[in-house]
């Protein structure tokens, strides 16, 4: 892997750790506190999750800066953060169904949930690395190779090519 690779991959994995916590801890606060069930908790969590996630990404994993290129960016990310987010929900929400009658005490079960948000975002992180760094890294690499000029046939300093 090359050096400028594991950079932003490592990068990508802090901030998406980051973003994880946030989202951990606001389905923590709003199911294991009671004020919204599992689908609307967990769509809350992901949502404010993703938010911070894109601006980490974007300006530290990828250097990414100003107005350029941010609509494509954005409908990159958006797209490819709201499949793994639907999923991430969907299952939060089917544990929570598949555990409801089984487990009575909210703390457990909020326990579970959090689990679950979690492992289900695992499956999609280097897919979703993969796609991000195609959306992002095609564009830093454009902006910096767009200004080199190379000669079709260089030459050294007082010779002539004959």
């Amino acid at each position: 892997m090359a050096h400028g690779v594991r950079v932003r991959f490592t990068r990508y994995s802090v901030a998406s750790l980051v973003a994880t916590g946030i989202s951990q801890l606001v389905l923590f606060a709003l199911y294991g506190w009671g004020v919204l069930g599992a689908l609307a908790a967990s769509t809350v969590a992901f949502v404010v999750g993703a938010v911070p996630h894109f601006v980490m990404i974007r300006w530290w994993a990828w250097g990414q800066r100003g107005m350029p290129k941010l609509t494509r960016q954005v409908v990159g990310y958006l797209v490819v953060t709201l499949l793994g987010g639907l999923v991430s929900v969907v299952l939060t929400a089917g544990a929570d169904w598949l555990i409801g009658p089984l487990v009575e005490d909210r703390a457990a079960r909020t326990l579970v949930l959090n689990v679950t948000y979690v492992l289900s975002g695992l499956p999609v992180f280097v897919a979703k690395y993969a796609f991000l760094d195609r959306v992002f890294a095609q564009d830093a690499y454009a902006a910096t190779n767009s200004t080199r000029v190379r000669a079709a046939n260089p030459v050294a300093p007082g010779t002539t090519s004959s």
